[in-house]
């Protein structure tokens, strides 16, 4: 008789959006600035492609990362283990500096297209934390942290499944 497989541990999604939003749009602007300080490009014609990559990737995000923002969430199974604080510091951290040796090797490549990069950088980082406000308030209106089932690898992105638990010490410290 198989046995079903142990539950994906949970990270506080508050937390990883945080991180993740703020790092990218950090590394983000830094492109931009690359492409204007470092390269002969002008400032328009650096701004004009980050604004547009920013608008369509941003949108295209907000319009995928809906599932976040929306009420449907599920207590988690029994015994599923929950990612601390600092570990989801050290794997958001894993993202963000792949985000950045990206925009780096663009950026040096071309100045130009680090601008490019850029813009789709700061983009999902913009949206992070856009989803990072709306789940922060809907944590504050149920009185309960919301976790997001962990992927596979540090890299893996799209729909998991959302839950919750009370706002008490004991989650809160996790």
């Amino acid at each position: 008789m198989a046995s079903t497989p142990p539950a994906r541990p949970i990270a506080r999604l508050t937390t990883e959006l945080r991180i993740t939003g703020v790092g990218q749009v950090a590394i983000g602007v830094a492109g931009l600035l690359v492409s204007v300080v470092a390269g002969d490009v002008e400032v328009v014609r650096a701004l004009v492609p980050f604004t547009l990559c920013l608008v369509l990737i941003g949108g295209l995000s907000f319009v995928s990362t809906r599932w976040m923002r929306s009420d449907e969430d599920l207590p988690p199974a029994g015994g599923v283990r929950v990612e601390d604080s600092a570990g989801t510091m050290r794997r958001c951290v894993v993202g963000l500096v792949l985000a950045l040796a990206a925009v780096g090797l663009v950026g040096a490549a071309g100045a130009g297209l680090a601008a490019v990069l850029g813009g789709v950088v700061a983009a999902v980082g913009a949206v992070d934390l856009v989803n990072h406000q709306k789940v922060r308030l809907r944590e504050e209106a149920t009185d309960a942290a919301i976790y997001r089932e962990l992927g596979g690898s540090p890299f893996s992105a799209g729909r998991r499944p959302l839950y919750t638990r009370p706002l008490n010490e004991s989650t809160l410290a996790m």
